[in-house]
């Protein structure tokens, strides 16, 4: 049921290996007015901050965020353990409120969105509901149960169908279910060979994407759920994917290497049809980096390669590489520094490959 392609244009990863702070990541949300990210740490419930160029630093200790979180406003909100929900002001990181939804407590919570009229809805997969928190004044009920929903786990608000969308965690089939917001009724929209499934997200284009412990790293899915679940990212322990709308890229979680990942995607969220016959960029490592980069690359055919690193906003700062080169495997160098020899501060780069004048972009940050 799988489609597997590989990894080569366009859907490049941006690999952060300094997880100082990340122990178990979960969710990342992404908080624009402040241009940075939140993390949840499933082991610990620290609640971490991640600015713009990748430094980790504690925002909240002992938050008890442990698994999903939301962003409203100028609040933030997540699941803790034996059922709660905790809030946090996120310019002062004042704890502003925390309710225990009544259960047993190994009947975990899991993740949770919000709507435009001021609601939570909160997944519990071993007990198979939904639950729906008036944020005002923290009142709330079930909201969808029975009905054939099994184990909600990821959810995803998808305001202009007026439904909620979940993955479920549960051993294969993993059923992809929605939710009307209008009467809670429940219908299956795929049943997928998956076990385990975590996240769901979508892009600007209704593309979804799959994330989940077991599964073999990031699928992606149409708009209708009606094809097969195709791997786009490779990879082990990635729990939740976020879509982050910005420069259109997928943030990810790896729950058992304590690091996180920015993808991005294609320009139109569907797959370039460029054959790996003719070359393949890997991603850049490390990155971030405070010394220097390494940049591999393999040619299919003979062909001639620029290689250039420009600013965030695009001009030039150096062409690493302008000659034809035979087919083979390579291996370039950049060690932050300008076309006159002076090294660059501490921000955003981008990486441009054209090969043959095919051209793929990565983005690079340099902290000194």
């Amino acid at each position: 049921m799988k489609k597997y392609i590989t990894l080569s244009l366009f859907m490049l990863i941006a690999m952060v290996p300094m997880a100082q702070y990340l122990s178990g990541p979960q969710k990342i949300v992404i908080d624009t007015p402040r241009n940075r990210l939140l993390v949840s740490n499933g082991n610990n419930g620290n609640l971490v901050v991640i600015d713009s160029v990748g430094v980790q630093t504690l925002f909240v200790e002992n938050a008890d965020f442990i698994d999903g979180l939301e962003i409203v406003g100028d609040t933030i909100y997540g699941i803790g353990f034996h059922r709660k929900v905790h809030a946090y002001n996120l310019e002062t990181r004042e704890h502003l409120w925390s309710i225990t939804i009544p259960g047993n407590t190994s009947k975990h919570l899991s993740s949770i969105t919000s709507d435009s009229a001021g609601h939570l809805f909160i997944s519990s997969p071993p007990l198979n509901e939904i639950y729906k928190l008036r944020i005002s004044d923290q009142a709330y009920w079930v909201f969808a149960v029975n009905q054939g929903l099994r184990t909600p786990n990821g959810i995803l608000l998808e305001k202009e169908k007026n439904r909620i969308v979940t993955i479920g965690d549960s051993p294969s089939p993993s059923l992809i279910q929605a939710i009307s917001l209008s009467d809670s009724t429940v219908s299956t929209l795929a049943s997928l060979d998956f076990s385990s499934t975590d996240g769901i997200t979508r892009d600007k284009y209704g593309y979804h994407y799959l994330g989940g412990y077991s599964l073999s790293g990031v699928y992606q899915m149409n708009a209708d759920f009606s094809d097969e679940p195709e791997l786009i990212f490779p990879g082990i322990h990635i729990i939740y994917p976020t879509y982050d709308p910005s420069d259109h890229s997928l943030l990810v979680t790896y729950y058992g290497l304590n690091t996180w990942a920015r993808i991005p995607l294609t320009t139109t969220g569907v797959h370039a049809q460029k054959s790996p016959d003719e070359f393949i960029l890997y991603p850049v490592y490390p990155n971030p980096a405070n010394a220097q980069f390494t940049i591999r690359y393999d040619l299919n055919k003979r062909s001639h390669v620029r290689l250039e690193v420009c600013n965030y906003e695009g001009n030039l700062i150096v062409t690493l590489v302008n000659k034809d080169k035979d087919v083979g495997n390579y291996s370039e160098i950049w060690c932050g520094q300008d076309s006159t020899g002076k090294y660059v501060s501490s921000g955003t780069y981008y990486l441009r490959m054209s090969v043959n004048g095919i051209i793929q972009t990565q983005k690079v940050i340099m902290i000194r």
